[in-house]
């Protein structure tokens, strides 16, 4: 089956991610980097192309769409959970592995806007998911794997 991913990379200024958070969409230019997979044969080295995105906030899972000049995300709503109990460091060192392993496993991290909040707010200044979308193209099935990376303005400069 044909294949392809695409590596989003978008940079936000601090008044873009705070806007999105809040439901206002922003346009912004960012760098898709697409890869082709057939099989073992791909289309490395791939090529960084840089296009507009068009970032939605709407609190609702829509597919990404492929647009003629750029892309169309709506950010995921997906909330994250914590254990009903933190636990204390001394708990911790008398836990087993597989206890420590089934108590980490009740960590699911967020995955919405409130990521691209500064860390004081709640958020990390930034947000990474992946997406998996098929789709039919000449009567066949293609995979699309997008990789989404939408950070910070700031790390432009370090």
């Amino acid at each position: 089956m044909l294949a392809l991913t695409i590596h989003h990379n978008i940079r936000l200024t601090r008044a873009q991610r705070y806007e999105l958070h809040e439901g206002t969409d922003v346009e912004v230019v960012g760098v898709s980097v697409p890869v082709w997979f057939m099989g073992k044969a791909t289309s490395e080295p791939a090529k960084e192309v840089f296009c507009k995105y068009y970032i939605k906030n709407t609190k609702r899972e829509h597919p990404i769409k492929m647009l003629s000049n750029g892309f169309e995300i709506t950010l995921p709503n997906r909330p994250g959970s914590r254990p009903d109990k933190e636990i204390s460091n001394d708990e911790w060192r008398e836990m087993r592995q597989h206890q420590k392993d089934m108590y980490y496993a009740q960590f699911v991290p967020e995955i919405s806007s409130k990521c691209l909040l500064d860390i004081p707010d709640g958020g990390s200044k930034r947000l990474n998911y992946r997406e998996q979308n098929k789709v039919k193209h000449d009567d066949e099935f293609m995979s699309i794997m997008h990789y989404i990376n939408i950070g910070d303005m700031s790390e432009m400069n370090s």
